[in-house]
């Protein structure tokens, strides 16, 4: 693994490449797209194992942090949903120089998959799009967010897209405005026109109204399009009893099968 900064001096981001390792190069590298909040540190292990195994099966990987997240630039109050499309946008131009390819494969977690989803549009450098658990509607996923915060502090917050221009509302210690909550709120992907790709697939652990929407929704455009179901006894947004996050094992190795189809140079 090779951390690095890539980005503009003003929008530094913190990227985690992983090199292929033991095989011949893919002519697909991966981009990881991690999800926000609580969720990114819940992911973070299964992120890594995810990129080591893609690598394991010659693919350059990279993943990265968020503006205004983890150790990138900027606050948490500073990012926005342009702010973050710009960010894939960065991250897919990074990764196929250090890659040496022309073209790459995206694969986001929740609303990091939105973002992915979001970012294909127009562009025709991308082969597979991979939506794991993804944020299909912005709105339903707000009000999650609320549910998971008045469980874990005992406060509503309220409705997060109603919350005042320059006003924030702490998520599970994680700050979001207003103005993002209402960006957040507009997201739907099963209006989607994701562009020209090769292939989609939508695997969560568990079948849910979301997904099968956005399934029948991605079927009934050019590219072929999946929905998988795979039941995994560890979940990313669970801890086990030392406080360590679990990795769904099933989940991963079936994203690794997905793009491993990939051929080869």
């Amino acid at each position: 693994m090779n951390p690095f900064f890539f980005g503009s001096s003003a929008e530094r981001l913190l990227g985690v490449h992983h090199p292929p390792r033991g095989r011949e190069p893919r002519e697909t590298a991966v981009l990881l797209c991690y999800p926000l909040g609580q969720e990114y540190m819940r992911a973070h292990r299964a992120f890594r194992q995810l990129g080591m195994l893609l690598a394991r099966r010659g693919f350059h990987v990279l993943r990265f942090d968020w503006f205004g997240t983890g150790d990138s630039a900027g606050s948490t109050e500073e990012g926005s949903l342009e702010r973050w499309l710009g960010n894939v946008a960065t991250a897919i131009e990074e990764l196929r120089d250090t890659a040496g390819t022309a073209r790459v494969s995206l694969v986001g977690l929740r609303l990091g998959a939105a973002l992915a989803a979001l970012a294909v549009r127009g562009r025709d450098d991308v082969d597979d799009l991979v939506l794991w658990d993804p944020v299909v509607e912005g709105a339903l996923y707000l009000e999650q967010l609320r549910k998971a915060q008045q469980a874990h502090a005992g406060v509503d917050p309220g409705a997060l897209d109603a919350l005042p221009q320059g006003r924030s509302a702490g998520i599970l210690g994680f700050p979001m405005t207003g103005d993002l909550c209402r960006q957040l709120a507009g997201i739907d992907l099963t209006c989607l026109a994701p562009g020209p790709l090769r292939r989609v697939l939508t695997v969560a652990a568990e079948e849910r109204d979301e997904y099968g929407r956005l399934a029948s929704h991605l079927a009934s455009g050019p590219a072929p399009a999946e929905l998988r179901c795979v039941p995994s006894p560890g979940s990313w947004a669970e801890v086990d009893d030392f406080g360590s996050a679990l990795i769904p094992q099933q989940i991963v190795q079936a994203i690794v099968a997905f793009l491993d189809e990939e051929p080869r140079r």
